[in-house]
């Protein structure tokens, strides 16, 4: 979880009737399992190991708004802060530990999203597979390119980013 990664994640989305979901690889090996709090104004979600046994990070807004979430680890490390703008909420800002930065920008739907480090060379994208009319639960697909983020990163910006824009919409997450 802390080794850096490329390739791509799928990641299906938390509703109130699950509140747990595997995340694999492309090719389906399980590599972690997100868990939702069950009613939570912050939007808290875990991330736990492949087995659901070990606590990895836990991710909650720490706004009022809800434009500003945080990753950290189970003794309290930061691992990363989410921060979307009030102008459209879509476009955003995530903050690693160590001052790397990336902007995440989506489009109009909130379907497709890419993320980009600071000189704008595009470092990962974020694609919900269903459309919003759809009665099934909507997955989202990861594809991480540029080798900068560790999995556990991915994952939790992933979910950072997508709880900001579903909350935003009054989606459950």
């Amino acid at each position: 979880m802390h080794s850096i990664f490329t390739g791509r994640l799928l990641l299906p989305l938390l509703s109130p009737l699950r509140r747990t979901a595997a995340v694999t690889l492309g090719d389906g090996t399980p590599v972690a399992v997100l868990r939702r709090k069950f009613v939570s104004k912050r939007h808290q979600f875990d991330v736990l190991n492949a087995g659901a046994t070990t606590l990895l990070a836990t991710g909650a807004a720490t706004s009022f708004a809800n434009d500003h979430h945080r990753l950290v680890g189970p003794r309290s490390e930061v691992i990363l802060e989410y921060l979307i703008d009030y102008a459209g909420r879509r476009r955003g800002t995530v903050t690693l530990p160590d001052g790397r930065m990336f902007t995440t920008d989506g489009e109009r739907n909130a379907q497709h999203f890419a993320i980009t480090d600071r000189s704008g060379r595009p470092v990962a994208t974020l694609v919900t597979t269903s459309s919003a009319l759809s009665m099934r639960s909507a997955d989202l697909v990861l594809d991480v390119g540029a080798p900068v983020l560790t999995l556990l990163e991915a994952i939790g910006m992933a979910q950072c980013l997508l709880t900001v824009v579903n909350s935003r919409r009054g989606d459950a997450t």
